[in-house]
């Protein structure tokens, strides 16, 4: 790990170092603290905001009345700017790397810019006497600006660093598919705090106060007071929001970025690491813009967040068209009840995953979501009727949640097979473009969304008619998402990018040991520098634990004879350190033997449930008749066939596509 003082950076200090020291990725603390903890934390404020911002220009700065127009145009213009905000941090992260990392450091200088941004974007002038006529332009210049600083600028520094985390984090697949489940997991936590807690927290503190009739602004003194209220939640959120990117940042690490420097020359008395490549975003956009598996991926994100984001937003406005306004218990208690399926399916999607595949999983999870979520739409002609109201609402909701599974928890860890197949077809990875792209979206999507749900329901034409604000927020709420799985489903029939995983582990293998080889530097297999690693952190740790029962042992000892010089009686006892150190590695020895002996008792009982399976297989056998057996051979026989045909038609479409990308670098140089 070491560096040229030349290539340190300020990220590369000890008191700013990753906390994690593990060649290989764990669940404590990387995994929970990193990916999990940290996050969701971060993501809670983006969460409220993304939900609650709309109706907070309708119900407390009053917009919908005097600046109706400026509430979807200006989500709808910004979209543009936050596209190009977002390719500019890609730029930026394309910067040439050090062993910091390439994404790790701006989650620190993403973290004020997000305070900053959403401070101003609450502490707008309240629009005092403000009409149509007369409208209160200083508190639309506030929002316009605190708007696209935020959505803009400050948040796809963190987002688009965030989303990187889990592609550059191992080549692992199971342990790179751990951490994306918990990254996953971590914005479902974020997401459900702001739809299941929030709803209650919001009725119960006047955060959207209500005229005394439907549709009815309230007076200018509650909503003023309602004002000050969002400015000290945003206060509180800020606070947990620091805390969750000091997490964030503190327990991840970047093992593929610290690849390149872990190749060290050969014969080079500094020990110096191979300068990472910086790879032109021009090139980048080439690649992705002729891989049929960046684009399915890519259209998929769109579809996932716009429909995502449509439910998620639109959720309070439902609950008010049918029970009334600002009732908004109804979207709590959907979003509650419906976290239940989707806790549920974090446990079972990673087996299904691998026997099925990512993409099969998330195709027939498409086609599942889009049917139940039709049935949401029985709401209608039952609108008059409240219990028949929550009970189809919220089975209708857990039902496509089912569906919805797959793409939360597996789509981050298929996006990593792309990057990694492109890397094994051109020998360079597009994460600063494709996380540009990605952040894009994601951040673009809630406002795209608010835009539409701003237009339909601040239309006075609208939200004056029970009936037809009604249907209007049932095809939002249930159509939107409905809609945009049946298209995810329908594209995914050709998403099959996980044939070449094997075949892309190998190439990018070869193609680092070439590399090294062709440099003068020392190649080590990857499996193998991981193992060493390993030992190193390990021994890293011994020897700190024994500084540590030095120091205990002198403090101790220091105490020890201040009270006897004093003549004060102690149940203290003057310790050896050489005594105490043979109990620590004895104890040490013994926690080390007894991790080995619980190993190899569970490789034994694998290994005989693999025999006492083979044998019951063998049984099964024995009891065919020979017609049966034959007939079973012959099927088994044409099964492995097809994978061998399967797998061979794979091998020769990569590397043709692998013989195609490098003659175009030979034509490029020449």
């Amino acid at each position: 790990m070491e560096t040229t003082d030349a290539k340190k950076s300020f990220f590369e200090t000890p008191m700013l170092s990753t906390k994690i020291k593990s060649a290989n990725v764990k669940l404590v603390p990387e995994a929970a603290f990193g990916y999990l903890v940290g996050p969701a934390f971060a993501l809670i404020a983006n969460s409220v905001v993304n939900t609650y911002l709309s109706q907070y220009w309708r119900n407390v700065l009053g917009l919908g009345e005097w600046a109706y127009t400026f509430t979807w145009l200006l989500p709808l213009i910004s979209a543009v700017i936050i596209v190009v905000g977002n390719l500019l941090v890609g730029r930026l992260f394309e910067r040439k790397p050090t062993i910091a990392g390439k994404a790790r450091p701006f989650i620190l200088i993403g973290m004020p810019l997000m305070a900053i941004a959403l401070l101003i974007l609450f502490l707008v002038p309240f629009p005092k006497g403000a009409t149509a006529q007369n409208p209160n332009w200083l508190t639309l210049v506030f929002i316009a600006v605190g708007y696209n600083l935020y959505y803009a600028v400050a948040y796809p520094f963190y987002y688009t660093s965030h989303s990187a985390l889990v592609n550059l984090s191992t080549r692992d697949r199971s342990k790179r598919s751990l951490l994306a489940t918990a990254s996953n997991a971590a914005q479902i936590v974020a997401s459900g705090a702001a739809g299941m807690v929030a709803p209650f927290f919001i009725d119960a503190l006047g955060l959207l106060p209500a005229g005394e009739v439907t549709g009815q602004l309230a007076d200018e003194a509650a909503r003023s007071e309602a004002n000050s209220k969002w400015v000290i939640l945003m206060v509180i959120l800020i606070v947990i929001q620091v805390i969750g990117c000091l997490l964030e940042y503190y327990f991840t690490r970047e093992r593929i970025t610290e690849e390149k420097f872990k190749l060290k020359i050969a014969n080079s008395a500094d020990n110096l690491a191979l300068e990472a490549k910086k790879v032109p975003m021009s090139q980048q956009v080439k690649i992705c813009a002729r891989d049929k598996f960046w684009w399915m991926v890519i259209i998929f994100y769109f579809l996932y967040q716009l429909g995502g984001m449509l439910k998620n937003n639109d959720a309070t406005w439902f609950s008010q068209a049918f029970l009334g306004a600002n009732q908004t218990k109804l979207a709590g208690t959907i979003n509650t009840v419906g976290a239940i399926p989707t806790a549920l399916g974090m446990l079972v999607i990673w087996p299904l995953a691998r026997k099925f595949g990512k993409a099969n999983c998330i195709k027939v999870g498409g086609f599942l979501a889009f049917l139940m979520g039709c049935l949401g739409f029985l709401v209608l002609p039952l609108s008059d009727n409240t219990s028949a109201v929550w009970g189809i609402s919220i089975t209708a909701f857990c039902l496509k949640s089912i569906g919805t599974v797959p793409a939360m928890y597996i789509s981050m860890a298929l996006l990593s097979d792309v990057l990694e197949h492109q890397e094994a077809i051109y020998g360079i990875r597009t994460d600063g473009f494709s996380m540009a792209v990605y952040g894009s979206i994601m951040i673009a999507m809630p406002g795209v969304a608010n835009a539409i749900i701003n237009l339909i329901n601040n239309n006075p034409n609208i939200s004056s008619n029970v009936e037809t604000w009604q249907i209007a927020n049932t095809f939002i709420y249930f159509g939107g998402e409905s809609i945009c799985y049946l298209l995810i489903g329908l594209i995914f029939l050709f998403m099959n990018v996980e044939r070449f995983s094997k075949l892309d582990k190998t190439a990018i293998t070869n193609d680092q040991k070439e590399v090294a080889i062709r440099k003068g530097a020392e190649w080590v297999d990857p499996e193998i520098r991981l193992e060493q690693e390993q030992a190193e952190a390990e021994e890293q740790v011994h020897q700190e634990e024994i500084e540590n029962l030095r120091k205990r042992v002198e403090k101790n000892n220091a105490k020890f004879h201040e009270l006897t010089a004093a003549g004060k009686s102690t149940e203290l006892k003057e310790l050896v350190f050489e005594e105490e150190l043979e109990k620590y590695e004895t104890e040490r020895a013994n926690k080390k033997a007894e991790a080995d002996r619980k190993k190899a008792e569970a490789d034994k009982k694998r290994e005989e449930q693999r025999l006492a399976k083979e044998k019951e297989h063998e049984q099964w056998l024995a009891s065919l008749s020979d017609d049966q057996r034959n007939a079973y051979e012959k099927k088994m026989k044409e099964k492995e066939e097809r994978k061998a045909a399967f797998d061979a038609e794979s091998e020769r479409e990569f590397l043709e596509l692998r013989d195609l990308a490098a003659e175009e670098r030979a034509a490029n140089l020449a």
